[in-house]
């Protein structure tokens, strides 16, 4: 990795506390590999909305052309769908795979849409494979060369699996942001741990959740000294190498659901690693730090059934389940909840888990809360 990947990754990772640093970055992003811009998407009912672009682009360009030509957007969408890997890391897709003329695809109305402001060829990236409305990256490149090549491909798919790790996480903060104008003074509300630490590993601030897990779960502590430690030599050691080599940190890419540390039967922490360089709130220049996340999945957590099903084609009574498990209830109890046997809820919970790529109901729980599950307490 170059010095210039490691630079953009901690910028990429900036965003996480501050979403109005995207734009920036994506302008980094398309300028590493002779793009002139690129965007991130969410789908929601049918509609795409340009989440963040880059400062080169006009919002209500971008806003006209996506209401323009949605039935062309999301006709594409599917086809790039059809053209990702099946593994955890993010892949380019070029837009080759449109089309085998290309004076056929320059016709296309979107595509003359797109020539009118000089762009022509672009390549596009899922950024979370378990819920694919939840997160597109697109790239647009010049009318004056041809479609992304094999090295610049390779760039983007080193760099991708951070910006899909700090889309992810960004979510919860960017609605905190969203209600208020000091972030660091409403962590409280959010409903997932939050730590955020200096250069040396020293507690800045943590909100209410992370000391009740702390309390509650002999996972990580805080020393006399003030810095964050995990007795336990294996997560100090996994711990450190997140913070210390900026490539793992996107060492999931396009499903963030299984860095888990277990705390007593059936119960788990699921601990991210940020690195943050700016923080304005606790210092003007450079901060060096790091925000360090931290998930319950023995909480109740709540989150869309019916998109669940959709994406995973659950039965009827498999979808029935999605509750109890959101609520934390284990087998034997939903068995008695139900009035069924534990052998069938068993059988049932094994096929949702197999139908979900879950390995075990800590990662379906992980799963969910890109489903609709609210981050931020009432």
């Amino acid at each position: 990795m170059t010095t210039h990947d490691q630079d953009l990754i901690v910028g990429i990772y900036d965003t996480v506390a501050n979403v109005s640093l995207w734009p920036e970055v994506l302008d980094r992003i398309a300028e590493s590999v002779g793009a002139k811009g690129a965007m991130l998407f969410e789908i929601d009912n049918d509609a795409l909305t340009g989440t963040h672009l880059a400062k080169s682009y006009s919002r209500d360009l971008v806003d006209y052309y996506l209401r323009e030509y949605l039935a062309e957007e999301m006709s594409d969408h599917r086809s790039f769908l059809k053209h990702i890997k099946e593994h955890d890391t993010v892949d380019i897709v070029p837009d080759t795979i449109l089309y085998d003329d290309i004076e056929e695809f320059r016709a296309r109305p979107n595509i003359q849409a797109t020539l009118d402001v000089g762009l022509l060829h672009r390549a596009a990236a899922l950024l979370n494979k378990d819920n694919i409305d939840v997160g597109r990256f697109s790239i647009q490149f010049g009318a004056d060369r041809g479609p992304i090549n094999p090295e610049e491909s390779a760039t983007l798919n080193r760099i991708l699996p951070h910006v899909a790790k700090a889309f992810h996480l960004g979510h919860p903060l960017q609605q905190l942001a969203a209600q208020s104008q000091s972030l660091l003074a409403a962590i409280d509300r959010l409903t997932i741990g939050m730590c955020l630490l200096d250069r040396n590993g020293n507690v800045v601030v943590a909100n209410q959740e992370f000391h009740r897990q702390k309390q509650d779960y002999p996972v990580f502590e805080i020393t006399p000294q003030g810095a964050l430690r995990f007795p336990l030599a294996q997560n100090q050691r996994s711990f450190e190498a997140l913070k210390s080599d900026a490539k793992n940190h996107g060492q999931f890419g396009a499903r963030p659901r299984k860095e888990a540390i277990p705390v007593e039967d059936d119960v788990y922490l699921c601990i991210e690693v940020a690195p943050v360089d700016r923080m304005g709130e606790v210092s003007d220049g450079a901060f060096a730090g790091y925000l360090v996340f931290s998930t319950d999945t023995s909480r109740p957590v709540g989150c869309d059934t019916g998109l669940i099903r959709k994406a995973f084609a659950l039965t009827d009574a498999e979808t029935r389940l999605i509750d109890d498990i959101c609520l934390g209830h284990t087998n034997a109890q939903i068995a008695e909840r139900r009035e069924r046997s534990v052998d069938t809820i068993n059988a049932q919970v094994k096929a949702i888990l197999g139908k979900s790529e879950c390995a075990n109901r800590t990662q379906f729980v992980r799963l969910m809360m890109s489903f609709g599950a609210p981050l931020l307490a009432e």
